[in-house]
């Protein structure tokens, strides 16, 4: 069985601004690592659009279990290695989990056609 697992890494969410993602910028500098909900409260960014302006952010916006905080002088080499480690260990789990289903929705493609 072939399966098709081609990943396309170029695609960005849609509906994100240069502007929003400055804005996000501006916000971060100077305040180390805030919380989502934290952010939400100062500035009504609600977080599934908080995450989408950080992954438009080019990689200057950290994320992981303390929050989030900007890529700036101040980050140690630590900071941005663990969170960078979180996060692609975010993204193959994810992968495994939808290859998974992938697999489990073609097993049951099959059985239902032999029906």
């Amino acid at each position: 069985m072939s399966e098709n697992l081609e990943l396309d890494f170029s695609r960005r969410p849609p509906n994100v601004s240069v502007a929003e993602v400055e804005g996000l910028l501006v916000f971060l500098k100077g305040k180390g690592w805030l919380s989502a909900a934290e952010i939400e409260r100062q500035t009504e960014i609600p977080e599934r659009r908080l995450r989408r302006l950080c992954e438009n952010a080019d990689g200057q916006v950290l994320t992981g279990q303390k929050g989030y905080r900007l890529f700036d002088e101040t980050v140690t080499l630590e900071e941005a290695e663990h969170a960078a480690n979180w996060l692609i260990s975010f993204g193959k789990a994810n992968i495994r989990r939808g290859v998974a289903i992938r697999r489990r929705y073609h097993s049951f493609a099959r059985e239902r056609r032999a029906l």
